[in-house]
């Protein structure tokens, strides 16, 4: 072959142009296409030069999904070791009554108790599942030992899991989840045990207290502001706010009209707003793992059939927060989630809502959904539905409780927290841990066990904001 190529080459009768024979073609053609074949053809159908062509794989793998430099609350978050599966706390609301401290001289102050309070929260359980076949462990593998890259692989998933989880889960929901930050603050902003009896009569009558704020709109300064605010006036001192990446980034973009430079300045693009600086300064931390959920999924990973619905109606309820303009017919779409994943979307179902109404819908399903996701559409339209929540699994074919307008579809949340032991921390029973299998096949298996749960022992010291566009 080479003889060939240094022939053509030599050729002083061969100047690019011209004829030749078809003989010098031919020979000319097999030389410049032996080794051309490899990317298309099976290794053991490749011949000649192609044989001998080995392939150069990167001993770096290319990552092109999230990495726990991705997970901001789980690095942040005070993380305490916990003995036992049960663990309870005390809460103390008060120094003492609100009495004068002024008293007359040879007679004694008037005397106060603190008020004290018990709770308690249960530890839950966390995991994954590996496993790699024998013959893995006795090759050279790519990018090192394979048990070990995938250790790292599970650790990385169990996290990520976690991360949004810490946000979202909700026992009410599902029985095997602890209650995540969101649920423990609505369930505690009003209880009594957590209100400071501190400053009572200091605020207008009937003004909100509530520590949830409905946006209903974009995230502006003036949003941050009114979370920095009611958080001081709850005694906090929230120093990170989690938001999705979006939210932050539109509220970044606001800012760009705002830049005033100095003829000369050096100039970027972009203005990224890193922090908040008003009645409490905080740092915003965008996130992955904060932004909203959209659609249903186009395929199921679960093998279960999607549910099915019917007789979707608006029923009178003191907590609906369906307006005379939100009126009209709504289109919904419900997606049931098994252990083993969620199933496509259902088939879209109407309902037709007043004021003052929540919707609800008879759904039909098979087997054991751990809950249902549900979708709405805009109103007066059958297409585009977008996340509004999940709900509680009842019997197949009864009525579900699926929307009360609090939450609006596809919009986002942003949490404004203090990272402090008596505020929120993470209780465990232990660090990661990973559980070897006993050997029943010619596979290593392995369980990665998490055993912990979030704890907000004071919930009206963060501030959520809900419903951002």
């Amino acid at each position: 072959m080479s003889n060939v190529i240094d022939q053509v080459a030599n050729d002083p009768s061969i100047t690019g142009f011209g004829s030749h024979s078809a003989k010098e073609v031919e020979e000319l053609n097999k030389a410049l296409s032996i080794s051309q074949n490899y990317g298309t053809t099976a290794p053991n159908a490749l011949s000649q030069g192609g044989a001998l062509s080995v392939e150069d794989l990167d001993r770096t793998l290319k990552l092109v999904t999230h990495g726990l430099e991705h997970l901001k609350l789980w690095k942040d978050i005070i993380k305490e070791r916990i003995p036992q599966t049960v663990h309870e706390y005390n809460v103390q609301n008060s120094y003492g009554q609100e009495v004068s401290p002024f008293f007359q001289m040879g007679g004694t102050p008037q005397s106060t108790d603190a008020n004290y309070a018990r709770e308690v929260i249960q530890v839950k359980y966390l995991g994954t599942q590996g496993q790699v076949q024998h013959n893995l462990t006795l090759i050279q593998a790519a990018h090192g030992p394979v048990i070990a890259r995938e250790v790292k692989n599970k650790t990385i998933e169990l996290l990520a899991r976690n991360e949004r989880t810490m946000f979202e889960a909700d026992s009410s929901i599902n029985s095997l989840e602890y209650d995540g930050i969101e649920k423990q603050i609505l369930d505690k902003e009003q209880d009594a045990k957590y209100k400071s009896t501190a400053f009572a009569g200091y605020e207008s009558a009937g003004a909100d207290d509530s520590v949830i704020i409905d946006v209903r709109g974009a995230f502006d300064d003036e949003v941050a502001e009114d979370m920095a605010l009611k958080n001081v006036n709850n005694f906090g001192m929230a120093m990170d706010c989690y938001m999705g990446t979006d939210v932050h980034s539109s509220f970044s973009k606001a800012f760009y009209q705002k830049q005033r430079t100095l003829p000369g300045d050096t100039l970027t693009s972009g203005n990224r707003v890193k922090e908040h600086t008003g009645t409490l300064d905080f740092r915003f931390k965008p996130s992955l793992f904060n932004r909203p959920r959209k659609t249903a999924l186009a395929g199921s990973v679960s093998a279960s059939a999607a549910p099915t619905l019917a007789n979707g109606a608006g029923v009178a309820d003191a907590a609906s927060e369906f307006k005379t303009g939100d009126a009209g017919t709504y289109s919904y779409v419900i997606s049931s989630v098994y252990a083993d994943g969620e199933t496509q979307g259902s088939a879209q179902a109407t309902a037709v809502v007043a004021a003052g109404n929540k919707v609800t819908m008879e759904i039909t399903y098979v087997g054991s959904p751990l809950y249902f996701n549900i979708f709405r559409a805009p109103v007066g339209t059958t297409v585009g539905q977008e996340f509004i929540g999940r709900i509680a699994v009842g019997a197949s074919g009864s009525a579900h409780d699926i929307d009360l307008n609090s939450i609006l579809p596809g919009k986002a949340k942003a949490y404004l927290l203090m990272h402090d032991r008596d505020v929120l921390c993470w209780k465990q029973l232990g660090s990661m841990i990973k559980y070897d299998l006993a050997v029943t096949d010619t596979s290593y298996k392995w369980l990665q066990l998490m055993y912990g749960t979030p704890l907000v022992s004071a919930g009206r010291k963060n501030v959520i904001a809900k419903n951002i566009d």
